[in-house]
């Protein structure tokens, strides 16, 4: 009644099931890698934050500077 559904899978049924194992064992390393490093976002943004601090400040400097000439050249006309 059901025959003829196996037979395209005979010999790649074990492929889906691997694939899965392996995406599991990729979430878990992914997971242990963050929680072993203390980081609480994922790998590819975390770790940026001091980084992050020194190029806002450099931007603030470089705002004010900009600033500044901008009213020098002002006052020169």
């Amino acid at each position: 009644m059901f025959g003829g559904w196996e037979a395209p899978m005979w010999g790649f049924w074990w492929i889906f099931p691997l694939m899965g194992i392996l995406m599991c064992l990729a979430f878990a390393v992914m997971v242990f890698r963050c929680l072993a490093t203390g980081r609480g976002g994922s790998m590819c943004i975390g770790g940026h934050g001091r980084a992050a601090s020194d190029e806002s400040g450099e931007l603030r400097r470089e705002i004010r500077a900009l600033r500044d000439e901008i009213d020098r050249l002002k006052a020169s006309r």
